[in-house]
């Protein structure tokens, strides 16, 4: 869903977080541009610099181990953020696995809204996908709080749920 959604965006700086096995910022990195892949899981970082090196792109993105976007500086502005973050209603547990577990209120997401999108360049966009069984319209009315739009750019129905693909900007910007 990202994949398609981002195919005829232009962009020169790219923030993926949760890059897990690295596949979304491979794909992007491919375009010649600036990708920087973030997850939390030290194994998700080293597969995502396994698949750079086994695709010869090693040294042109940017793995970093950390909680979210902590750790990139200060003032970075990205003129595209993805994610495909936690997003099922549950609370992280022993039992919950952290990598789907998103919170019974969206808190996973909303914790990732607040910290990326300070990042995110004025004429920039955020993908994130999210899941019917959480808080969707919950979380559309914390973004449109923050006088960001939001827009539902593509959905995929499966038999207990529809996974859809959210567009967030500071401004109307096309996909077309």
């Amino acid at each position: 869903m990202i994949l398609d959604a981002v195919r005829k965006v232009e962009a020169n700086k790219i923030l993926e977080i949760g890059c897990g096995s690295g596949l979304v910022s491979l794909v992007l990195a491919r375009r010649n541009v600036e990708v920087v892949a973030v997850d939390i899981g030290m194994e998700a970082c080293r597969n995502t610099l396994i698949n750079f090196k086994r695709n010869r792109l090693q040294g042109v993105v940017h793995v970093i181990n950390g909680d979210l976007a902590t750790a990139v500086r200060d003032g970075v502005k990205f003129d595209m953020i993805v994610s495909n973050p936690p997003y099922l209603p549950v609370e992280p547990s022993p039992r919950e696995d952290s990598s789907w577990a998103a919170g019974e209120d969206s808190s996973f997401s909303k914790k990732l809204l607040e910290n990326t999108l300070p990042l995110l360049s004025d004429v920039g966009l955020m993908f994130l996908v999210q899941s019917s069984l959480s808080s969707l319209n919950g979380l559309k009315e914390t973004i449109e709080k923050k006088d960001l739009l939001v827009e539902e750019v593509s959905c995929k129905s499966f038999f207990f749920e529809k996974i859809t693909l959210l567009k967030i900007s500071r401004k109307p910007i096309s996909l077309a």
